[in-house]
């Protein structure tokens, strides 16, 4: 399938489920009392978790999407602390910057979405902070988030970044694979340092920018 192919289904999907969800809010307007009815709580959960999963495929586009320019990843991470402190106000959000840290070229927005996707498997936790970090490595930087969310369970460390695999209850399992493909389209890495009962580690490493 080229990538005409997959937009195409793609969209077509999109469409699909966002007819269902329509249909299903106009439905329970006129029948408020699908509301006591466990099925209708079964089929919302499904929809919501069908918008959630067409939303997560969107952001991760192809390597042939990327509109990269060079830009500062220190400022890229105050904005996202910023919002995530709006987001998650009771936990503790730690920004611990390089000074020196070059700059990178990458598509910011893709970028965004990745780290996002990471700080938000950290905020839905039960850690109290969450701590980022910067590293200026020689010809790469590093971004190392880290949590003191338990861990992850020993039985799903292999698969974490496995499509469809999660542990929570509203999770899609797509959000630590896409954060991965996107972080690889911009020839860099993405580990996990999992510390069962203690929390999580990930480290991202990127390409300096000569530029």
């Amino acid at each position: 399938m080229n990538a005409l192919d997959y937009q195409h289904v793609f969209h077509e999907i999109k469409n699909t489920v966002t007819l269902i969800n329509s249909s299903a809010q106009l439905l329970n307007t006129k029948c408020p009392q699908l509301n006591t009815e466990p099925y209708w709580d079964n089929m919302k959960h499904e929809i919501t978790y069908l918008k959630n999963m067409v939303l997560e495929i969107s952001q991760a586009g192809s390597a042939e999407q990327l509109q990269n320019q060079i830009f500062d990843v220190n400022t890229l991470l105050k904005d996202i602390c910023r919002f995530m402190k709006d987001a998650y106000p009771d936990m503790e959000w730690n920004l611990q910057l390089s000074e020196r840290l070059p700059s990178v070229y990458a598509d910011n927005i893709k970028l965004k979405q990745a780290i996002l996707n990471l700080l938000k498997n950290s905020a839905e936790t039960d850690s109290e902070y969450v701590t980022i970090e910067t590293l200026n490595n020689d010809d790469n930087i590093k971004v190392i988030i880290t949590d003191g969310g338990g861990g992850i369970p020993v039985n799903m460390e292999d698969k974490v970044f496995d499509l469809f695999t999660t542990s929570k209850e509203q999770g899609t399992g797509l959000g630590l694979a896409i954060a991965r493909q996107i972080i690889e389209f911009h020839s860099g890495s993405l580990l996990l340092d999992n510390r069962p009962g203690e929390g999580c580690t990930f480290t991202i490493t990127l390409p300096a920018s000569n530029g």
